[in-house]
C-alpha cells in the first residue's frame, strides 16, 4: 500500500472518531446513537460486525443493537450465545477491554473471528459491552491499535450514557420544580392587565421557564406587528436593526398562523419567511430560532345560530413569541414543549390586556373606581370630614384678608444718592493716575493726567503762526514810521497792519482754547466722594480713551443713600394698582396738593441686607424708572428707587450692598398671597 493510501485511511479513521465524539454530545435516543456508533466503529477498523450488549432491568445482558452480525457465523453456531455470554460476563466483572484471536487462545469463541471487547460504563458502573467481530487474518502488530481505538470509542459511548442518565435524573427531579415555576409564571402573567407588564413578564419569566437563551414577545397592533418586550432588556428600541429584522420575521410568520422552527435548515420554509429569517440570523447570530404565533382565547359560550350550520372557527392571532438559542442549533430538551405549553396563556393574557386598554377613558374610570373603593365603610365619613375641611380652608383663603398684605418682591443694591461719572474730556492717552480704588477725594482734585499729542501739535502750530504775525506787524509798523511814504502806499500798509492785528488776535484766542483743552486733560473730581472704580491702573493706565468715555465713578457715601431695586415687570401691575388705590383714597382737596399726591404715591417697603439677614428695616418708594430694562437673570424689569433712614442700620453700609425688599401693595386675601403666582401663571398661559 502506498504512503498516500495509508494517509487517506488514517484521515478516514480520524474523521470517524471525531464524528463519534461529536455524536456522543447529542441528545438522540440510545437506539439511534448506538446504531450510528457501531457503523462508524466497524467502518473505521474494517471489522465484519459489531454488537452492543446492555444489561436489562432483569439484570441480564441482552443484545441492544447490532451491525453486520449476519456476515459472521454467529447464528450458525447453536452454542454461540452461551459461549459469548461467558466472554461478556468476564468483561462485565473486571471492566477491562480485551481481544481474543482464534488459534491463539484456549478460550472457546462463538465464531472464527477475532473478538474485541470493551466494557460500557455509566457513572462508573458497568452496564454493557461493545463487541467487535474482526477478521481473523488481522496482522498481530495491528491488534493493539484496534483494541486501543475500540476502547477509546467506547469511552465516548460511556460519556453519552452518563449524559443521558444525568438528563433523566435532572428531568425527573425537575418535574416538581417545573410545575411550581409554571404555576408561578401563570400567576405573574395573569396578575395584571397592564399591557407592558404582561409583555415583560412573558419575555423574562417565560425565558427562565422555557430554558432558551432569549425570548421576545411580538404583538399585533391592528395589522402592524410590534416587538413589545425582549428578555433582559427594560425597553425595546424599535429603530435597532435587530428589532426591525425581528419584527419583519415575526410579522411574516404570524401571518401564516403556523409555528416556524429553524435548526440549521431552511428548505421547508416559504420564500418570504426564509428571506426574513436569513436577515434576522445574520444580525442576531442565533443558531436556533422558533416563532410561535399566539392566539386570542376561544369564547366560553358559543353563539348559537339555528339558521346556519356551525362553521369551523379560525383562530385569530394576537402576536407571537420568538425563542432563540445562540450556542446550539438543536433545541434543548423540553424547550419547544414548554414554549407550546405557555403560548396559549401568553396569547390569552395579551388579548385580555389589549381588551382592557381599549375601554374608553380607562385611566379615568380606574381612578374613579379607586376613589369609590376608598369611600366604602367608615372611609366615607372620613372623606366627608376631609372634604368639609378642604372647603373651609378654601373659603378662608378666598375671604380672609392677609395680615401682611400683598407684597411685591425686588432685589437690588444700596447706593449713595449723589454719584457722578468721570468722562474723558478729549481723545487721548492716560499717562498718570493719582488716585486708588476706594480713595476718598475732594471736589476738583486731579484724578488722572491725560495727553493728547494732536492738541499739543495744534497749539504749537498756532503759537508759531502767532509769532509770525507779530513779526509782520513790527515790520509794517516800521514802514509806516517813514516820513516820505506815499499816501497810497501808506493806506495799503495800514490795511495790512489792521488785518495782521486781527489775525494775531484770533490766534491768541485759539491758543487760549488749546490751553483750556490741555488743562482739561488733567481730569478732576466733580464731587466729594469715594472712587468706586476697581483696578484703575489695569483699566486705564497707558490706554487710549475716546471723548465721552466713562473713566471713573465717584460716589458720595457721606450724603443720602437709596435703594435701587429690580422688580419684575409682571409684578409692577400690583405696584401701580396700589398707587392708584392710594390716589383714589385722597379727597378732592388733597388731590390738588402736589405734595400730598406725591406722599400717597410713596408706598412703604421692608428690606433686609445680605450681611444682616436677621434684621428687617423699613423704607419708602420715592420714584420709578418707567423705562423697561432687561436683566439676564429675571428678564424684563423696572427700576424702583426707595429712601431709608441710614441711622437705623447697625453699621455704615458699603456701596453696592445687596438687599432684598418687599413693597407693600395693599390688602389681598390669604389665597391670593399664597397662590397668586399660580393664578397669574394660569391666566398667562391658559388664557382663552
Amino acid at each position: 500500500m502506498s504512503n498516500s493510501s495509508v494517509q487517506e485511511v488514517r484521515d478516514r479513521i480520524i474523521q470517524l472518531a471525531r464524528e463519534i465524539e461529536e455524536f456522543s454530545r447529542t441528545n438522540v435516543p440510545p437506539k439511534s446513537f448506538f446504531t450510528e456508533f457501531l457503523k462508524r466503529v466497524v467502518g473505521a477498523v474494517g471489522a465484519r460486525a459489531g454488537v452492543v450488549w446492555l444489561r436489562s432491568d432483569a439484570n441480564r445482558l441482552e443484545q441492544f443493537c447490532e451491525v453486520g452480525l449476519a456476515n459472521t457465523t454467529f447464528s450458525e453456531n447453536p452454542n454461540a450465545l452461551t459461549i459469548n455470554h461467558k466472554l461478556l460476563t468476564e468483561v462485565m466483572s473486571n471492566g477491562q477491554a480485551c481481544t481474543y484471536h482464534p488459534g491463539e487462545t484456549q478460550t472457546e469463541l462463538p465464531t472464527g473471528d477475532m473478538l474485541v471487547l470493551a466494557a460500557l460504563q455509566r457513572n462508573k458502573e458497568v452496564v454493557g459491552v461493545v463487541e467487535i467481530f474482526q477478521r481473523s487474518d488481522t496482522p498481530p502488530q495491528a491488534r493493539p491499535g484496534f483494541l486501543q481505538f475500540v476502547e477509546q470509542m467506547t469511552g465516548y459511548a460511556c460519556r453519552y450514557l452518563d449524559n443521558q442518565h444525568r438528563a433523566q435524573t435532572e428531568s425527573s427531579n425537575a418535574v416538581g420544580t417545573v410545575a411550581a415555576e409554571f404555576e408561578q409564571f401563570i400567576l405573574q402573567l395573569h396578575k395584571t392587565l397592564d399591557f407592558k407588564e404582561v409583555a415583560t413578564t412573558a419575555a423574562n419569566d417565560g425565558r427562565l421557564l422555557v430554558g432558551c437563551d432569549r425570548m421576545s414577545v411580538a404583538v399585533l397592533d391592528g395589522k402592524k406587528t410590534v416587538i413589545r418586550a425582549i428578555s433582559g432588556q427594560e425597553t425595546v428600541n424599535q429603530r435597532a436593526n435587530l428589532v426591525r429584522r425581528m419584527t419583519t420575521l415575526a410579522d411574516r410568520v404570524i401571518a401564516t398562523n403556523e409555528t416556524m422552527e429553524y435548526t440549521g435548515k431552511v428548505d421547508h420554509l416559504a420564500p418570504k419567511v426564509e428571506d426574513a429569517l436569513a436577515d434576522f440570523i445574520q444580525e442576531s447570530g442565533s443558531r436556533m430560532v422558533t416563532v410561535i404565533p399566539v392566539f386570542q382565547p376561544d369564547p366560553l359560550i358559543e353563539k348559537q345560530d339555528d339558521s346556519a350550520r356551525p362553521k369551523e372557527r379560525k383562530r385569530k392571532a394576537v402576536g407571537g413569541i420568538i425563542l432563540e438559542q445562540v450556542a446550539e442549533s438543536q433545541p434543548k430538551p423540553g424547550v419547544l414543549d414548554k414554549a407550546n405549553l405557555i403560548s396559549d396563556h401568553v396569547g390569552s393574557a395579551i388579548f385580555n390586556a389589549k381588551t382592557h386598554h381599549r375601554l374608553f377613558l380607562m385611566p379615568l374610570w380606574r381612578a374613579i373606581g379607586k376613589a369609590l373603593q376608598f369611600l366604602e365603610g367608615r372611609n366615607a365619613l372620613k372623606a366627608g370630614l376631609a372634604v368639609a375641611a378642604i372647603v373651609l380652608v378654601i373659603l378662608g383663603l378666598v375671604f380672609v384678608p392677609s395680615p401682611w398684605g400683598y407684597r411685591v418682591e425686588g432685589e437690588g443694591r444700596m447706593l449713595p444718592v449723589a454719584e457722578k461719572d468721570v468722562f474723558a474730556p478729549w481723545d487721548g492717552e492716560v499717562t498718570e493716575i493719582r488716585i486708588e480704588s476706594g480713595q476718598r477725594v475732594q471736589k476738583n482734585d486731579v484724578l488722572l493726567i491725560m495727553r493728547n499729542k494732536d492738541l499739543e501739535q495744534q497749539r504749537q502750530a498756532a503759537y508759531g503762526e502767532l509769532q509770525s504775525k507779530v513779526a509782520l506787524q513790527r515790520t509794517i509798523f516800521q514802514h509806516l514810521s517813514e516820513q516820505r511814504l506815499e499816501a497810497d502806499k501808506r493806506t495799503e500798509l495800514e490795511g495790512q497792519y489792521k488785518q495782521t492785528a486781527e489775525e494775531a488776535k484770533a490766534l491768541i484766542q485759539q491758543i487760549a482754547i488749546f490751553d483750556e483743552r490741555l488743562e482739561s486733560l488733567n481730569v478732576k473730581s466733580p464731587i466729594d466722594g469715594v472712587v468706586t472704580t476697581f483696578q484703575i491702573e489695569q483699566l486705564l493706565l497707558n490706554r487710549p480713551v475716546r471723548r465721552g468715555e466713562v473713566l471713573l465713578e465717584i460716589k458720595d457715601d457721606n450724603g443720602k443713600w437709596q435703594l435701587e431695586l429690580e422688580v419684575e415687570e409682571k409684578r409692577m401691575g400690583h405696584f401701580f394698582d396700589a398707587q392708584q388705590a392710594a390716589l383714589d383714597a385722597l379727597s378732592d382737596a388733597d388731590r390738588s396738593d402736589p405734595e400730598k399726591v406725591a406722599a400717597a404715591m410713596r408706598l412703604p417697603l421692608e428690606f433686609r441686607l445680605a450681611t444682616d439677614a436677621e434684621d428687617t428695616f423699613s423704607g419708602t418708594v420715592q420714584s420709578v424708572d418707567y423705562r423697561i430694562q432687561t436683566s439676564e437673570e429675571t428678564g424684563s424689569i423696572m427700576l424702583v428707587y426707595a429712601s431709608f433712614d441710614i441711622d437705623e442700620l447697625p453699621r455704615k453700609p458699603r456701596i453696592g450692598s445687596e438687599v432684598r425688599a418687599k413693597i407693600n401693595c395693599g390688602n389681598a386675601s390669604l389665597g391670593y398671597v399664597f397662590f397668586g403666582d399660580v393664578v397669574e401663571f394660569v391666566q398667562k398661559y391658559f388664557w382663552l
